[in-house]
Formats: structure tokens, sequence, C-alpha cells
């Protein structure tokens, strides 16, 4: 019986060995990983959330500038059929 307890309690310490271990690697990886991660966005020269969010105010604002400007400016006649006769028939005589 002392044997089997011996056993078991060798058994246990390598368990409890094992997964501070797989623990300890889990934290290794996600640091590596956590890295490469980093490296990439870096090299890919991305902005940041608030000066995406800064710029996007902006060029809201620069489209309704435009919208308004457009709605006080009069509204050309467009060239209809109509028109284009009379011109020509202008420009003939």
């Amino acid at each position: 019986m002392v044997n089997k307890n011996k056993i078991l309690s060798d058994l246990s310490k390598i368990a409890v060995d094992a997964f501070s271990t797989i623990a300890g690697l889990k934290k290794e990886v996600e640091n590596i990983v956590n890295l490469r991660v980093n490296k990439l966005i870096n090299k890919m020269d991305l902005i940041r959330r608030d000066e995406f969010d800064n710029l996007k105010k902006i060029v809201q604002a620069e489209i309704v500038k435009k919208k308004n400007k457009s709605k006080n400016t009069p509204i050309k006649k467009k060239n209809t059929k109509k028109a284009l006769k009379k011109k020509k028939k202008s420009k003939k005589t």
C-alpha cells in the first residue's frame, strides 16, 4: 500500500510539473505571437483609431460644406432637344 501511495504521489507531482510547464509554454507562445503581430502592424504603417476618427470628422464636415454650397448655387438649365434645336435655328439666321 505504501508503494502505491508513493507512486500516486510521484504521478501527481509529475502532473503538477507538467501543467506548470504547459502554462509557462502558453505564456511564451502568446508573447511570441504578440510580438510578431505588432511587427506586422508596424510594417503595414497603419494609423491609430483616434487619428482615423479625426480624419473621418474632417471629411464629413467637408462633404456637408460641399452639399450646402451646391444647394446655394443656381441650377443650370439642361440642354434639352428643343433648346438645342432653337440654338441651331438661331445660328442659321
